[in-house]
């Protein structure tokens, strides 16, 4: 379950339901909050936006800006809207944004990194 902004909890959506699909992204992340700067680890990117773990508080419905690396790709810094958390162990909580205004070669990237990274995580059919 996911808490949203009204503090009800509401089924954190499957892959089948996302607009966009998501992977793995366990790495570093800055975000830029009430003029404050964290970095916090990512956990799940796709086009339309990406999930990463922190203790620190954020309200949701919030702007934000954040900053990542694709691997072998390129800087992102990227308006946002914080629109889900989820509490977890050892008080990390898990949060949902969106992304605000990327242009279509943004997209293309994160797409792209979505693609390889899926394709590297399935067996390989010569593996069968």
């Amino acid at each position: 379950m996911v808490m949203s902004k009204n503090n009800q909890s509401e089924d954190i959506p499957s892959d089948a339901q996302r607009k966009y699909p998501r992977k793995s992204f366990r790495k570093p992340v800055a975000i830029l909050y009430k003029g404050r700067s964290h970095i916090v680890s990512g956990f799940e990117i796709g086009e339309g936006g990406l999930s990463f773990q922190a203790h620190e508080k954020i309200e949701l419905e919030q702007n934000m800006v954040v900053n990542f690396f694709i691997p072998n790709g390129n800087f992102f810094s990227l308006n946002a809207i914080a629109r889900s958390a989820t509490v977890g162990s050892e008080h990390r909580i898990t949060y949902g944004i969106s992304f605000d205004n990327v242009s279509l070669a943004l997209k293309r990237e994160i797409r792209v990194y979505v693609s390889i990274a899926s394709l590297a995580a399935s067996p390989s059919k010569s593996n069968q």
